[in-house]
């Protein structure tokens, strides 16, 4: 398995290309702005995307969904089903809270996705809501690695104050805490950490 992180966007969003180095499938988790970086590198790699993973349905981490769709029309989306109005009502508010452009946001009318399955591939999809009601983590426990959104980052962890729940995000925290003090983290803004370093911060 081959991981590229491409930071990108206003807010420096971390959107990863996970790609099967026999097939050159690959999947991309969280296509935020500055598409043209995603596909660039998708393009000058050969690869072909059948899934757009999103860890919840901030605009941050959807806003080059169009834009990969275009080369890859048949690649399915997958968001858990509690962050669908995020995306497809209240995403242009919190556009206007960083004054950020709305025409810069363009997701397809109607927007067609799936909800997560317990599994999906390698990864086994982890609930962890509280930044978003339907945050997610995506864990491939054979690697030991964890793609956490926005739930936790290196020193730190998800705001709640656009429409989160900070109860609800320490329990999906604490959950987190349970994995392998070896699961490399790779989150949605900023470096990697682990989870023995962060479970240590956290005091759980």
């Amino acid at each position: 398995m081959l991981i590229k992180t491409l930071p990108v966007g206003h807010l420096g969003t971390n959107c990863y290309v996970v790609t099967d180095e026999n097939t050159l499938n690959c999947a991309v988790i969280d296509p935020g702005e500055e598409s043209n970086t995603i596909l660039d590198y998708i393009e000058s790699n050969h690869l072909h995307c059948k899934l757009i993973l999103l860890t919840h349905g901030h605009f941050d981490h959807v806003m080059g969904i169009v834009e990969v769709l275009s080369l890859f029309p048949k690649a399915e989306i997958y968001l858990d089903k509690e962050d669908e109005s995020l995306v497809t009502e209240k995403n242009k508010a919190i556009l206007s809270y960083f004054g950020i452009p709305l025409s810069l946001y363009s997701i397809p009318s109607p927007f067609l996705y799936h909800d997560y399955p317990s599994s999906l591939g390698p990864f086994t999809v982890l609930k962890t809501p509280g930044h978003t009601k339907g945050g997610v983590c995506l864990l491939d426990e054979e690697e030991g690695i964890l793609f956490s959104g926005d739930t936790l980052f290196q020193n730190g962890e998800g705001r709640t104050d656009l429409g989160g729940n900070w109860k609800k995000l320490e329990e999906s925290l604490k959950n987190l805490s349970l994995l392998s003090e070896k699961t490399t983290v790779f989150p949605g803004h900023g470096g990697k950490t682990d989870i023995k370093s962060e479970k240590r911060r956290l005091g759980f």
